[in-house]
């Protein structure tokens, strides 16, 4: 075992030390609900859990089970009496019953994989929507930098990335010294946690990690939830870093009296719903503090099934029909309230509800949308949400001809289609995926 391994280790052994085995994180756990396990055998897989962690007790099926149904919710962690990082124990006995029941070689390979499909679709979509300047400074390596503030942005938002481009909108109003990096060489390498190839892991998330400490940085900003939610309970809690580590929004609502200051008074009249997740942090409470302070903005606070996951898609993918069940009824909840936006909080969830537009009569917008039009920046084209409505694509087609040929990247039908299932087999709200099939088939064939 490495030096890293043996201190996954000695986090998961010291949560079982203090663990009571009430079960109260057993019995909230929403995917446990979900998958039909008994609450009523709380007791029984939180001590199994501990003989996992203490003794590499071999997870019985019932454990199993749990382990595989955790969508990182962290309803376990705020229900522990003892203080215990719950999702933070599970995860790391997560990788410890797969390490004992299947070969290294064989996660390494599943890892490779995803990890392979995701770098395709990121590099495509970001080499559609960005010009080439801006994807080469997001790239440059992390150690390079020297600025004082490092808004990490992870490697998914680049499917949508015109909430980067807010977010540095945003901090250059605020007059940082701050820089950007992020993509696939900068992964948070979840995909090979998940697979228990720790080796590769290391090599990429732990590393990733060490070279944010190498910038120099004081303060890194993380974007993605799941990047936040590894590099916080997977590498912090592993070894103290020499920067501080938080959630952009975090950081925001940190600074809200400077935002506030440079905000515009002539705001359009807004009637929102913040699609919520719990999980991370204090991101909830953050956003709503941001778009309080917005002018002209009314916030309507509605009952959600915001517990369920930290973010939309991910780990939660596995319940297909309960997230699609969530979306449609938060958009005709919204309606219903009299609402007239939807502000996503994360890039997944923005994925998911980019096309409701083609459905309910209501806009959509990531909160960082928001923040930056009432600076007087932001107003970066959506594309993606061009793609996921439907409809006439020639806004999309001519903006991704003149990206592409910048990047020097050239689409084929088969990258198409690819990106056509990416984009629309996720769950979420959309119009007819038919649009963007036929018109970005026709723009592969045009060379």
């Amino acid at each position: 075992m490495s030096a890293y391994a043996d201190r996954l280790q000695e986090l998961a052994i010291a949560a079982a030390d203090r663990c009571t085995g009430c079960g109260k994180c057993f019995e909230v756990c929403p995917t446990a609900r979900e998958i039909g396990l008994d609450a009523g055998e709380a007791t029984q897989r939180v001590a199994e859990l501990s003989a996992l962690t203490r003794d590499g007790a071999a997870a019985t099926s019932g454990l199993e089970q749990w382990l595989n149904a955790c969508d990182g919710s962290a309803r376990c962690t705020a229900a522990c009496p003892e203080g215990i990082n719950v999702r933070q124990w599970i995860t790391i006995a997560k990788l410890k019953a797969i390490e004992a029941t299947r070969p290294v070689e064989q996660g390494a390979a599943n890892a490779a994989s995803r990890f392979r499909h995701m770098a395709q679709a990121v590099r495509l979509l970001a080499s559609m929507q960005l010009p080439s300047d801006t994807l080469r400074r997001i790239l440059a390596p992390a150690e390079k930098r020297a600025a004082d503030v490092l808004f990490y942005t992870g490697c998914n938002v680049l499917r949508t990335p015109h909430i980067v481009l807010n977010v540095m909108d945003i901090l250059d109003a605020l007059k940082l010294d701050f820089d950007v990096v992020g993509g696939t060489a900068h992964c948070c390498g979840v995909y090979q946690f998940q697979e228990a190839d720790l080796p590769t892991y290391e090599r990429i998330g732990h590393r990733t990690f060490q070279r944010f400490g190498q910038s120099g940085a004081s303060h890194v900003l993380t974007w993605c939830p799941t990047c936040t939610k590894n590099f916080g309970e997977l590498e912090e809690d592993v070894e103290a870093p020499s920067f501080d580590l938080g959630h952009v929004s975090e950081f925001l609502a940190a600074n809200l009296d400077a935002l506030k200051a440079g905000f515009k008074a002539e705001q359009p009249r807004r009637r929102v719903v913040v699609h919520e997740h719990l999980g991370i942090g204090a991101t909830v409470e953050s956003i709503a503090k941001l778009l309080r302070a917005v002018p002209n903005l009314e916030l309507i606070e509605l009952p959600q099934d915001s517990g369920f996951s930290y973010a939309c898609g991910g780990v939660a993918a596995k319940y297909k029909e309960r997230e699609a069940a969530i979306h449609r009824g938060l958009a005709e909840a919204a309606v219903a309230a009299g609402a007239d936006t939807i502000v996503t909080m994360y890039h997944s969830c923005h994925r998911a509800f980019a096309g409701a537009e083609a459905v309910y009569p209501l806009k959509v917008v990531n909160f960082t949308d928001v923040i930056a039009e009432a600076l007087g920046r932001g107003g970066h084209p959506d594309y993606y949400s061009l793609y996921k409505k439907g409809g006439a694509m020639d806004e999309a087609v001519a903006a991704a001809r003149k990206f592409l040929q910048s990047n020097g990247v050239k689409i084929d039908e088969a990258s198409v289609q690819s990106l056509t299932a990416d984009i629309f087999n996720e769950t979420g709200l959309a119009g007819s995926r038919e649009a963007f099939a036929s018109a970005f088939t026709e723009l592969a064939r045009q060379g």
